[in-house]
């Protein structure tokens, strides 16, 4: 206290000059209309550009919080982008791939409407494996219709109620369907061992035939049950079989039965094929 009271002593003439330099200053702003205007607008030169600055300073540090923000908001549309794309593509994706199947795979084979089903319950792990799908015989399912997914082959059809149907698949010792190499005419037998839901074998193949790990197994047509071409795996490996003269083929299915949602019910054989063959049937075993 004693420092400011020294300190207000010895520069008193100065302070003594600012108060005298303030009065003057009011009088000649207060009393001259010019004088005043020229203050007034100055201040408000001033006062303007301070608060621009001032204003320009505090935004430049809201720079930090507006632009988190903004990447937030940025992130969000990014995400909900990326799942419309996704969406738009798996639809794009299944029509494209059920139309290319049924007019490569099928053709002209296929006489009737195609029934597609979802999978309403489906075993892996058993012995005896089966699938439930929600179409029945009120949809025009019926015994031994081939049943594929956009994979490949599933199984065949075993019973049918009203509004649901048993499906055998490849995943059952029970099932045997005739495949061959593609491009090849040469057919062996589709059976499943049991163990690992990937693979299964393909019986009664002859030695004969050239075979090679990665020729594709398709179905051979020789059946009632589906058409030639269906895909139904890949060779992984091969040995020689009970017999020598035959190999037994190691085949990767190629569809993944523990994440099968839908599945395409074909009509099979056209009724005058069948009449045929089983009049032929009925010849042998007179």
């Amino acid at each position: 206290m004693h420092n400011l009271i020294n300190f207000l002593r010895k520069n008193s003439h100065w302070f003594v000059f600012i108060f005298l330099e303030i009065i003057c200053f009011y009088f000649i702003f207060s009393s001259n209309s010019f004088q005043k205007s020229v203050f007034f607008n100055s201040s408000n030169e001033f006062t303007g550009r301070v608060y621009t600055i001032s204003g320009n300073v505090l935004s430049y540090f809201g720079l930090r919080s507006e632009n988190e923000e903004l990447l937030l908001k940025n992130a969000d549309l990014q995400s909900q982008i990326a799942e419309l794309k996704d969406y738009i593509y798996d639809l794009e994706n299944d029509s494209l791939k059920t139309n290319a199947f049924i007019t490569d795979s099928l053709g002209t084979r296929q006489k009737e409407p195609h029934i597609i089903a979802r999978v309403e319950n489906n075993t892996i792990s058993q012995i005896y494996n089966f699938i439930i799908i929600n179409k029945g015989k009120k949809d025009g399912v019926v015994t031994d219709m081939g049943v594929v997914s956009q994979q490949g082959i599933v199984g065949v059809v075993r019973d049918a109620t009203l509004n649901y149907a048993v499906v055998q698949p490849v995943l059952n010792p029970h099932s045997r369907f005739s495949c061959k190499i593609l491009n090849s005419n040469t057919a062996g037998t589709l059976v499943w061992e049991g163990g690992d839901p990937r693979y299964a074998s393909l019986t009664e193949y002859p030695k004969y035939e050239k075979v090679e790990k990665g020729d594709t197994i398709v179905t051979s047509g020789f059946s009632d049950i589906f058409p030639e071409g269906i895909f139904v795996g890949v060779i992984e490996d091969y040995k020689s079989g009970t017999n020598d003269n035959f190999y037994s083929l190691k085949i990767k299915l190629s569809t993944d039965f523990g994440s099968l949602k839908r599945v395409l019910l074909l009509s099979g054989k056209d009724d005058e094929r069948k009449e045929l063959e089983q009049k032929i049937k009925n010849v042998q075993e007179q």
